[in-house]
This record gives structure tokens, C-alpha cells and sequence, in this order.
């Protein structure tokens, strides 16, 4: 489960099949009542139907996969990236996934270096950059309300990181919304 729909759909659907959900997070649900090999197969179907399954046993996610799972859904379901929204210092995202994976920042990235074969920081960085291509096109705020919202301390931080990432400007990005809103109004 990467996104805030993923768990809607699993809560719902579970409590559909008649089980007493009280938490639905990141790869982990909680049920009120134990679970009986009959239930966890009809959990397996009423999740496959909707095109998850179940991770138990051996199956478990790497720290790898972890940490990909908890970045993607961390940027899945931001609205607000800036530090001033996040908390305190020690509420960065590398605490979070430290805090979410039980082991130190060291031992994550060098697993998730070791098996992505780019580095994690790279990797927030690109999803960071797809959040503001996201808001780009999708948004009426200035680059300057996005770079803020992303957490960039400022405009030219976000352009020369957008263009280091993307050979791309910013604003190439803008034009890109601006010209699908004339198509879907017809006047262009």
C-alpha cells in the first residue's frame, strides 16, 4: 500500500468481508480479533480482488523495499513538504524513514544503494521533483508558493535541482498546464 487510496480500499474492503479493522498503515493492518487460517485466506482473496496480497513468513519486505514503500507514500500523500509543516529539525524525512524502519539512516541507504543502484538521497530528490512537476501543472501557485510548499529554501535552489534533474525549466512545465487548460477549453 503506497497511497491514502490504497488503505481506504483495504479498510473497506475488509470491513465489507466482516473483520473488526481498527488500523490500516503502511504494509500493516490491525484487527481486533485473532486470526484463524480460514480468515487469512479469505483475507488473501478480498485483497487479491483488489490487487493486493499478503506479505507474511519469508515473504516479508526487504529494507529495501521498506524504504521505498514508505518514500513513495510519503510523497504520495504530502500536501505540504516545507520544514515549517513537517515539525521540528529531528522530523526530517530521513528521521521518519529511520523511525518507520527501526535501524540507523547509514544501514538504509547502503541497502537501498546496494539494490536500487542509485543512492537514496537521489531518490527522495526525484520524488520530490515529480511532487513539483505535480503542482507545476496541476496548481495555480507561484514557483515561489511551490518551492516553499516543497521545502526548498529557495526559487533558484528548486530551478537549478528541476534542471540537474530533468534538462528541463520549471517553466516548460507551467506552459505545459497552461496549454492543456486552452485545449480543454477550446481555444487553442
Amino acid at each position: 500500500m503506497v497511497c491514502a487510496r490504497c488503505i481506504d480500499v483495504v479498510q473497506s474492503e475488509l470491513t465489507q468481508a466482516g473483520f473488526d479493522v481498527l488500523a490500516v498503515q503502511l504494509g500493516k493492518v490491525t484487527l481486533r480479533d485473532p486470526l484463524t487460517s480460514n480468515d487469512m485466506e479469505r483475507i488473501q482473496t478480498v485483497l487479491s480482488k483488489q490487487g493486493f496480497s499478503l506479505l507474511e513468513g519469508q515473504q516479508k519486505l526487504t529494507v529495501h523495499q521498506r524504504t521505498k514503500t514508505f518514500v513513495d507514500s510519503y510523497f504520495a500523500q504530502a500536501t505540504d513538504l516545507s520544514e515549517s509543516k513537517i515539525g521540528t529539525p529531528n522530523r526530517r524525512l530521513s528521521t521518519q524513514i529511520q523511525d518507520a524502519l527501526g535501524l540507523d539512516y547509514d544501514t538504509i541507504s547502503g541497502q537501498f544503494t546496494k539494490t536500487e543502484g542509485i543512492t537514496l538521497e537521489r531518490y527522495i530528490i526525484l520524488r520530490r521533483i515529480d511532487k513539483v512537476k505535480e503542482w507545476l501543472v496541476y496548481s495555480d501557485e507561484t514557483l515561489t508558493e511551490i518551492a516553499h510548499r516543497t521545502g526548498y529554501s529557495s526559487v533558484q535552489h528548486l530551478s537549478n535541482q528541476f534542471r540537474q534533474q530533468t534538462g528541463l525549466t520549471p517553466s516548460y512545465f507551467r506552459q505545459v498546464r497552461q496549454q492543456k487548460q486552452a485545449l480543454q477549453q477550446g481555444t487553442l
